[in-house]
């Protein structure tokens, strides 16, 4: 059988949203397979352009969450998924995770404070911090990552306080199986 992409109407209104209905991340749904983030910021930006400020952050923190919560910082960073990082720490901010946020800034902090967006930048800035006899490795953010709340119940949270931001009615790809 496998997977094949179809397009599916999505109807996601502002009441129900605000009601709990659905999940931040059923709300994302639209974006995931929409939104690309294997093709430099350029499209990642272009492909965002129909959706709101708060999907898309919504959107970033859940691409950090999968893969911090996989692989930990070091395939974040080492990944496509890297590209997002900016808008998953604003994310954070946002819903009000500011010890995500901060425990975060720890890692940007060890880039020197910016993370490029650009795959293999990322990947030799990344080569270079494990070059540094000094460093060793993202083990106690990543610690702090899992030991904390569900980030995921905050972004519930959210989305219900601000419905307006996720309301989407039109047809996007999804994924079946």
């Amino acid at each position: 059988m496998g997977i094949k992409m179809v397009s599916k109407h999505f109807d996601f209104n502002e009441k129900d949203i605000s009601e709990g209905k659905y999940s931040a991340w059923k709300l994302i749904q639209p974006l995931w397979y929409t939104v690309s983030i294997y093709d430099g910021l350029d499209v990642y930006n272009q492909d965002l352009k129909n959706f709101s400020d708060a999907q898309r952050k919504i959107l970033a923190l859940f691409w950090y969450d999968s893969e911090v919560c996989n692989g930990g910082h070091d395939q974040f960073f080492s990944n496509s998924t890297g590209i997002v990082w900016k808008d998953a720490i604003e994310c954070m901010q946002m819903i009000g995770a500011h010890k995500y946020a901060e425990n975060f800034q720890k890692a940007v902090d060890m880039f020197g404070g910016s993370i490029p967006f650009d795959r293999d930048e990322r990947n030799d800035a990344l080569e270079k911090l494990y070059e540094n006899e000094e460093f060793d490795g993202f083990n106690q953010i990543d610690e702090f990552y899992y030991g904390e709340e569900d980030i995921n119940q905050l972004m519930n949270d959210y989305v219900k306080l601000h419905a307006s931001d996720f309301v989407i009615k039109g047809d996007y790809l999804y994924t079946e199986f």
